[in-house]
């Protein structure tokens, strides 16, 4: 009863324990992956600077006002002197007089007319914080991919270890089947050794398998950037993995047209709008500085002060201006006129890249697809192999039975199916990748 009770509360542990382990999906991969990521967090705050910065441009249209007070105490100290006037000596007393000054200020000044550079300041200031939100969705785009590879490759390696433990578990039963024979005279002990090296390699390959698989949760929760003794599950409910060689070639078909693919990049790639966001900044840069070169600066002024030697007759002393002020930069040793030059070239060199970068998406489209066509074609190689290799296996297994057969060739054809098996796996899992890769290439990769 007590070897009863003790099994019930093992069992009964061991499911609570596996129903509380986590279960994780793509979505929450990446979800996680995005909150905890570092650079979002910078560039975020980034963007509120960047916010805060507009807000600044925009407030330079207004009139500035400023308070001022002063206080100060001045002593004015004489030991007395003679002096004469024509011929009469005048003396000069000694003196030791202090006198304080209060003073009171409210000054005002706006910018009327720089050929509306301060306009455009504000411009610029939007487009900067245009250029950080693309910097932000780029960088959660980026997590968005370098997740999903992780997770895909997660998954195929879950599915090895699966096949490794079931080919482990054929092995075992063949083992099993061949002590059965030898006991009743149809097998010698040479044949059970030799499958019991057999079941003890598949044993080795399935525990290589699944250090494989430990480590690659350990690159999944380094992408998420999270605790590295997290334990959880694996979930495949957010990836279709079920795909006939029918549903291959519908996915196939769909991404054929690369100059589509090309365009639809072209709109959607965060890499591309960031080139073609930092061509507008520079133009709007340009046309800032051809203001500042050729246009004067007219700006309004006015100031109102209170002077007194007492605080109680501060207001008895005000003095009120108020007038324009014209400014014009002659000559600044080439200083203006070399910063607009930059610019342009600054433009033409980010038009220059851009071309480049549309070639590189033209290149990464391309060989994409072709990844893609080829793992479709290795996937339909191996469903053929693997077809002839459990026929093979059967056929060995039958003869090996009979006495017609060795258990070498029983084992040859276990390991090549297992190995066949291995090989679609990695090929269905290439080719889930590649297209999702395909997709991270086109701009449309989302969650």
């Amino acid at each position: 009863m007590k070897k009863i009770i003790t099994l019930s509360l093992f069992i009964l542990s061991n499911a609570i324990y596996g129903n509380a382990q986590e279960t994780l999906d793509l979505n929450t991969a990446i979800r996680t992956a995005i909150r905890n990521n570092n650079t979002v967090s910078t560039l975020e705050k980034s963007l509120e600077i960047q916010k805060l910065s507009t807000k600044t441009s925009r407030g330079n249209l207004f009139p500035s006002l400023s308070l001022s007070a002063s206080w100060s105490r001045n002593n004015t100290f004489s030991e007395g002197s003679t002096r004469f006037e024509n011929g009469v000596p005048i003396t000069l007393s000694k003196q030791n007089t202090w006198l304080s000054n209060f003073g009171l200020g409210l000054n005002s000044q706006v910018v009327l007319f720089n050929g509306f550079s301060n306009y455009e300041q504000i411009d610029l200031s939007r487009e900067n914080e245009t250029a950080a939100i693309i910097s932000l969705d780029k960088e959660k785009y980026d997590i968005i991919f370098r997740v999903t590879a992780a997770y895909f490759d997660l998954l195929k390696k879950d599915k090895i270890v699966l096949a490794n433990k079931d080919n482990l578990k054929d092995s075992q039963i063949q083992l099993d089947r061949i002590k059965e024979f030898m006991n009743v005279g149809k097998r010698t002990i040479a044949d059970v050794y030799k499958q019991d090296v057999q079941v003890a390699q598949n044993e080795l390959a399935t525990e290589r398998s699944i250090n494989e698989l430990n480590k690659s949760k350990v690159d999944l929760l380094f992408a998420m950037n999270d605790d590295m003794n997290r334990d959880f599950n694996i979930s495949e409910s957010s990836v279709d993995i079920n795909l006939t060689e029918s549903d291959l070639q519908t996915i196939l078909d769909r991404n054929s047209n690369t100059e589509v693919l090309l365009n639809r990049a072209l709109e959607k790639r965060y890499d591309y709008k960031s080139s073609l966001q930092d061509i507008k900044i520079n133009q709007v840069q340009l046309n800032i500085d051809n203001k500042n070169l050729y246009f004067p600066t007219i700006s309004a002024f006015s100031n109102y002060n209170l002077n007194s030697s007492k605080i109680g007759d501060i207001t008895d002393s005000r003095t009120f201006s108020f007038g324009l002020q014209l400014s014009y930069s002659i000559f600044q040793g080439f200083k203006l006129d070399t910063k607009r030059q930059t610019t342009e070239i600054n433009i033409k060199q980010k038009r220059d890249l851009l071309a480049q970068l549309q070639q590189q998406i033209r290149s990464e489209i391309r060989k994409s697809y072709l990844d893609l066509q080829t793992a479709k074609k290795q996937i339909e190689i191996l469903n053929r192999n693997i077809i002839s290799a459990e026929q093979d296996k059967l056929l060995s297994e039958e003869n090996y039975r009979v006495g017609v057969g060795t258990l070498i060739d029983v084992q040859t054809a276990s390991t090549k199916l297992n190995t066949l098996k291995i090989d679609r796996i990695n090929a269905y899992y290439d080719f889930l990748l590649a297209e999702r890769k395909l997709i991270y290439y086109t701009g449309d990769l989302s969650y």
